[in-house]
């Protein structure tokens, strides 16, 4: 009640420990939580909790690199239905840094396991490693952005004929 974006604290005391104060705020897309401990009285406690806040927005910043609903890559799947499977992070990409940190060129490495259909939204696929110029900052599972149904076999039938007819495989 004393911060503004503040969500969640605990308070306490004891002769040991004194007073002591573990509190949440959220501003923008950041949330940031302060732990005092050993304070006189609980008028210095809350101003250092809020001294604490303070400080850390004012100093830093999330930056946010992809959602989780962005898609980061396109693969094929053996025996789906759909010949392409759309990957995304099972989470939003975000970095914690400072306010003066400007980010460099960002890429990513895939990682994926062994991919057969069919495989469910939300399954982790394999990991991607996000990269700021060429530096490896953080690594997240990925999974794909729709279920991927196993095709049958009139499908399958259907896609072999085609790479026949289309010179892609040759029977000899």
């Amino acid at each position: 009640r004393f911060y503004k974006g503040a969500d969640g604290l605990k308070t306490g005391y004891t002769s040991t420990a004194g007073y002591c104060l573990t509190a949440t705020a959220k501003k923008d897309n950041m949330r940031l939580i302060t732990v005092v401990m050993g304070e006189s009285d609980s008028s210095t406690r809350n101003s250092e909790v809020m001294s604490l806040f303070d400080y850390g927005f004012a100093k830093y910043k999330i930056d946010k690199i992809a959602s989780k609903e962005q898609v980061i890559s396109k693969i094929p799947i053996e025996k789906a239905h759909d010949l392409y499977a759309l990957v995304v992070p099972v989470e939003d990409i975000d970095i914690f840094n400072k306010k003066t940190t400007k980010l460099g060129e960002i890429t990513y490495d895939l990682k994926l396991n062994k991919l057969k259909a069919p495989i469910s939204k939300g399954e982790v696929i394999g990991k991607i490693s996000v990269l700021n110029d060429g530096v490896k900052i953080k690594d997240i599972d990925i999974t794909v952005k729709d279920d991927i149904k196993k095709a049958n076999i009139f499908e399958l039938y259907l896609r072999y004929l085609k790479d026949i007819l289309s010179g892609n495989i040759s029977i000899n």
